[in-house]
């Protein structure tokens, strides 16, 4: 499948991208989340690297509903710059911080593990939908090309000496190209996924009317991107609680989802980029018309300086009101 753009992927598209200019802003990222519903945890493994900085940054997250920062989430190792001069080959690559990534088969399996004495994971992520593919120009417009699929995840997390198995439908995307600061960066991130239907829609809420720009519906067999649709939130003071995306995609296909946060993270990958992640319980019409619960998230991005702004408004706001 593919964007708009009409950029397509083959089996060297999971190996890393030579730069395609010397600015030290060009990044390349590789991202898994993983959940266990059941105990409203989400994970995160998400290494990055700056090759022409020679640096590596991300790292692995997991939290649950009892804590939504870095010092009181589950676990949380997360770097910015160390040294990671050379770079191997992506398809089966040990990055710092005891991450392993793997290729099984070219683009649609891959072995994830990560060791750590107070965290390990080990799971397999099989793709149940071809990749989509965003290009250069389709918005958000960070990227030289951006990957997101669905897929199957399966093994194991041992965290803090307990071992949780790991049996769920989740999301990894790929993204490589100048990660150039937007200070206008307003963007909504929401997907679902189970085992025969998933839909992703990037929106743009500070757009009138929030508008859906791009993503995709899979269902019945097929996926098609999204052309139209719209995303509204609910808030709980300053997080997201509640989310409801409407959409359309190019075969005429409507999706009504009603997300409900479960958890939440505060999470900033680079240092202008300010996101709320929430494990969401969505439901929504799956395959053969019948209604489905499928698991995921709502990702509410914001350049730190629009948030900065947005929360202390909402603090304005809020003392002003009679006690």
């Amino acid at each position: 499948m593919h964007g708009d753009q009409g950029v397509r992927l083959d089996a060297s598209d999971d190996n890393f991208h030579p730069p395609a200019s010397d600015d030290p802003l060009w990044s390349e990222t590789t991202w898994f989340s993983i959940s266990v519903p059941e105990r409203r945890i989400q994970a995160y493994v998400y290494p990055w690297v700056r090759p022409n900085m020679g640096i590596f940054g991300g790292g692995v997250m997991v939290w649950d509903d009892t804590g939504c920062l870095p010092w009181d989430s589950l676990h949380w190792n997360y770097q910015w710059s160390l040294p990671l001069p050379k770079l191997g080959d992506l398809r089966d690559f040990q990055f710092p911080l005891g991450i392993g990534v793997r290729c099984l088969e070219p683009l649609s399996a891959y072995h994830v593990t990560y060791d750590h004495p107070d965290c390990s994971i080990d799971v397999e992520f099989r793709a149940v939908m071809e990749p989509h593919v965003l290009g250069r120009g389709d918005p958000p417009g960070l990227f030289s090309a951006h990957v997101d699929q669905p897929g199957h995840v399966t093994g194991r997390m041992v965290l803090h000496g307990e071992e949780i198995p790991v049996d769920c439908y989740a999301i990894r995307d790929r993204s490589w190209g100048p990660r150039i600061e937007d200070p206008t960066l307003r963007m909504g991130y929401d997907h679902a996924q189970c085992a025969d239907s998933a839909f992703l829609a990037f929106s743009l809420p500070d757009t009138a009317g929030a508008p859906v720009v791009m993503g995709y519906l899979w269902r019945d067999g097929e996926a098609a991107a999204l052309v139209s649709g719209t995303r509204t939130v609910e808030r709980d003071g300053l997080w997201p609680r509640r989310v409801v995306v409407r959409a359309v995609d190019s075969l005429g296909r409507r999706v009504e989802a009603v997300g409900t946060c479960v958890n939440r993270a505060s999470f900033t990958n680079i240092p202008w980029m300010f996101n709320w992640v929430s494990l969401t319980r969505w439901e929504y019409v799956g395959s053969a018309g019948v209604s489905t619960v499928g698991w995921g998230e709502d990702q509410d991005v914001w350049h730190v300086d629009r948030y900065r702004a947005f929360a202390r408004a909402q603090a304005r706001e809020q003392s002003r009101r009679p006690t």
